[in-house]
């Protein structure tokens, strides 16, 4: 039971952290994905792999992405803690 409960809480942290920066990366690049008769699908994916490639992204996905990994690191304790 424990086990399910850690690999949940572990999948559901990396999970947000995903869709938090995925829905920022796609405000960035001003795609839209509902209505994209206006502008071509190549045209979305290229300002995409540009804001990919840009620091201003990236400089709020570090720390992020550290805490996450903190928080993985302190579920996984607490779990192992629980089981000794």
């Amino acid at each position: 039971m424990i086990e399910s409960v850690v690999q949940l809480s572990i999948v559901s942290i990396w999970m947000v952290l995903l869709a938090v920066h995925t829905r920022r990366l796609l405000r960035l690049a001003r795609v839209e994905l509902v209505g994209r008769g206006a502008q071509p699908m190549r045209n979305q994916l290229e300002r995409i792999w540009f804001w990919l490639g840009r620091e201003e992204f990236w400089h709020l996905v570090y720390p992020d992405g550290l805490r996450c990994a903190q928080l993985t690191v302190l579920v996984f304790l607490c779990a192992l803690g629980a089981l000794l």
